[in-house]
């Protein structure tokens, strides 16, 4: 889908239309937030057909953020404040992102394979835009099913001592674990929508899991 085409604007603005009233039906955005959303989501889907990993991320984090929302509330009681989000919330998510994006239309066009060979600038740009995502999709997945871990998580800084639920650096086998599982699952997500471009092969599919894998794995624990 070539950047800024009327397929692409048409398209754009749909499922942008779609998502941002459907956060204002869920009260999942506030006005402003939903308004940041449409923008977001707009340009990111108007760039081509890789701008469909923001609405994956969304939609994952959607879910696992409900997942056993009852026991987390029981194990941290900030579980149960407000999901509402705020353009900054939406941005933090979504803004490098878009950029990148933006940059990868306006200078190079269509979106290509990643092949650092045929294609250096481009590969590293779209990389930019997989790791972004895989970062915040590990992100949360951590958050969200790691608090139900039975363990109690341990501090990145130091890490002999243990710390409640929910609290900022505090880190988990099985929040690690599925940080990987959230990077992979954008991975996935991308594989499928380049599914037809030439060059993509068995080496092709198995470096890009291993690359969104460690991008959520790393990234969740900078973040």
């Amino acid at each position: 889908m070539k950047p800024f085409s009327t397929k692409s604007i048409a398209i754009g603005a749909i499922v942008a239309t779609l998502l941002s009233k459907r956060g204002l039906k869920k009260k999942s955005l506030s006005q402003t937030g939903a308004i940041t959303a449409w923008i977001v989501g707009f340009f990111s889907i108007a760039c081509g057909n890789r701008g469909f990993l923001l609405l994956l991320f969304y939609q994952l984090g959607t879910m696992v953020t409900k997942f056993k929302r009852e026991h987390k509330v029981k194990k941290d009681g900030d579980a149960s404040k407000s999901s509402v989000r705020s353009p900054y919330q939406v941005l933090a998510c979504s803004g490098i992102a878009v950029l990148i994006s933006l940059v990868h239309a306006l200078l190079y066009g269509e979106e290509k394979p990643i092949d650092f060979d045929s294609y250096p600038m481009e590969s590293s740009l779209t990389c930019g835009i997989i790791a972004h995502y895989c970062t915040c999709c590990g992100d949360t997945f951590a958050s969200e099913i790691g608090i139900l871990s039975r363990s109690k998580p341990v501090l990145i800084t130091a890490p002999w001592r243990k710390v409640p639920n929910g609290t900022n650096g505090g880190v988990s086998f099985w929040g690690t674990l599925w940080s990987a599982i959230g990077g992979s699952a954008i991975g996935i997500g991308c594989i499928l929508l380049d599914k037809g471009c030439s060059g993509m092969d068995d080496v092709y599919i198995i470096e890009m899991i291993l690359f969104s894998t460690l991008c959520g794995f790393l990234g969740s624990f900078l973040d």
